[in-house]
């Protein structure tokens, strides 16, 4: 494997990893910053910045100290008495981000293709396990054929959404500049929108920490391992920052709704929300593959049962709990996972 080689596939990885339901529905980003209008943009670069440092600081560590599984970067930041705890915690949170891509899977079925959610649902479930009993090789291969085209086609849906909406691109210009201008800088300092970034990047980077320290066969450098991990994060922040940008110019036409991206996609005409709509599957398989893989190492390591049974029981499991709903578990489990995540990585980078 070549460096260019290395860093496009920790690139996919960790995009495929992060971008999922939450992120390319739109609905993370409404959660996170849209409630914060114009100074939800000060929230995504921020998260961004801290995004990059910790996929950065992650993968590097995996180069240098050779840890070739989460059990043992896991052993070396926290001894061996609380690393069962937290295992067991990591298990629990990446099988909720596994059926919370079901649900948004059925979600996207039920509202937008007009079939039932179980069908959705079903579908991704059987499409993650065709490629979780490979393993961490057949999530790479995955990724790095899914990826590029989920980028190409948010990249293209956001900048349409603003190149023709540019009157109210132009006056939430004017309102940010104000809001400046005017002073204001309590209600910036004070801002929910910075509480946000820090809970939005730790809640990202539970699942991707997990699945990043299982990449040591992919870094063919420390190089590759610093330049994977950055332009991973800053791509991830670039997407999230033209998403974000979409919403808030149709905020009154997508606010509330399950999937408020295809709704977006759907005011540039009834093909480009046939698309998104399938894009939005890919991404959603992505990270659920992504989630499903760690979960099913967490359990295969905690309980000693062989992998390719826990994920025949992962996949099967999540089916019910996917039937309650998309919005509601994001509104729920994902500030939590942030909490969580954000004590989980800050212990993770202060250990050298």
């Amino acid at each position: 494997m070549t460096r260019r080689k290395s860093i496009a596939t920790l690139v996919s990885i960790y995009i495929g990893t992060v971008i999922g339901a939450g992120f390319a529905s739109g609905q993370e980003i409404i959660q996170f910053f849209g409630k914060y209008g114009v100074l939800g943009v000060l929230g995504v670069v921020f998260s961004t910045i801290l995004l990059t440092f910790i996929a950065t600081n992650t993968l590097k560590k995996v180069y240098k100290k050779k840890f070739h599984s989460f059990e043992e970067f896991g052993i070396y930041h926290f001894n061996k008495k609380i690393f069962p705890w937290i295992n067991g915690i990591l298990a629990l949170l990446l099988l909720v981000g596994y059926f919370v891509m079901l649900a948004g899977s059925g979600a996207i079925a039920n509202e937008h293709f007009g079939l039932p959610s179980i069908y959705g649902i079903v579908g991704m479930s059987f499409m993650s396990f065709a490629v979780l009993i490979f393993g961490v090789r057949g999530v790479a291969e995955a990724n790095k054929v899914i990826v590029p085209v989920l980028m190409v086609v948010v990249f293209y849906v956001s900048f349409c959404i603003i190149k023709n909406n540019r009157l109210l691109l132009s006056n939430a210009y004017t309102e940010t500049i104000l809001t400046f201008y005017n002073n204001d800088l309590y209600m910036i300092a004070k801002g929910g929108w910075l509480w946000s970034a820090f809970v939005y990047a730790g809640h990202n980077s539970i699942g991707a920490t997990v699945v990043m320290t299982s990449l040591l066969p992919f870094i063919y450098d420390e190089k590759a391992a610093r330049y994977g991990g950055t332009i991973g994060a800053l791509g991830l922040g670039l997407m999230a920052l033209l998403i974000l940008v979409s919403l808030l110019i149709l905020y009154t036409d997508v606010m509330g709704l399950e999937v408020p991206m295809v709704a977006a996609a759907h005011s540039l005409g009834e093909f480009h929300k046939q698309v998104y709509s399938i894009i939005l599957l890919l991404a959603m398989f992505t990270t659920a593959i992504a989630n499903g893989y760690g979960c099913v190492l967490r359990f295969s390591f905690i309980t000693g049962i062989k992998e390719r049974w826990v994920t025949i029981f992962v996949c099967l499991f999540s089916i019910p709990l996917a039937l309650m709903g998309f919005k509601n578990l994001v509104a729920f489990f994902y500030p939590l996972f942030g909490y969580l995540g954000f004590l989980f990585i800050g212990r993770i980078l202060l250990k050298r």
